[in-house]
């Protein structure tokens, strides 16, 4: 298995707050499970670590919101393009009342509106989130699932 391919980072902000992300600007991002589409053509795993810590140079997109939001898990599909990322993202947003949040949060590289996803906490029915079993039906492949935590603890 290669070290390359898509993922998705699983966040949860616990309250509305204002957050400058970057150049793009300051948005307002309510309280709740944010889901984003990403992608590592070489060191995958490394570059979802580096997602999972706080203590980084702020780069892209997602490190400002992950400077605010506690780190739920990921899933990484190995071996898939760049173009993936842009699948995954769209596969995301048909989840049952999804929202982007932010207009061109992670996608300044691509044509789609954005590569972040909001999910309603409504749509999760139980404290243990089930993350991995929302994206059950994306055509990527099976997914290695990181590190699912139980939100509101």
């Amino acid at each position: 298995m290669g070290n390359k391919g898509v993922y998705v980072i699983w966040l949860h902000l616990p309250k509305r707050m204002g957050i400058a992300i970057g150049k793009l600007g300051t948005f307002d991002f309510e309280p709740g499970i944010y889901a984003y589409a990403g992608s590592a053509q070489r060191n995958l795993e490394q570059r979802v670590a580096r997602h999972s810590h706080l203590d980084k140079k702020l780069h892209w997109h997602i490190d400002y919101l992950r400077a605010k939001a506690e780190f739920l898990g990921a899933a990484l599909f190995y071996n898939q393009t760049k173009i993936s990322e842009c699948w995954l993202a769209q596969a995301l947003l048909r989840l049952p009342g999804a929202t982007l949040p932010a207009a061109g949060f992670g996608s300044s590289d691509c044509r789609c509106r954005a590569h972040l996803v909001q999910v309603p906490l409504a749509l999760l029915q139980s404290r243990l989130v089930l993350l991995s079993d929302s994206i059950h039906d994306i055509d990527l492949g099976a997914a290695q699932t990181l590190a699912l935590l139980n939100a509101g603890d």
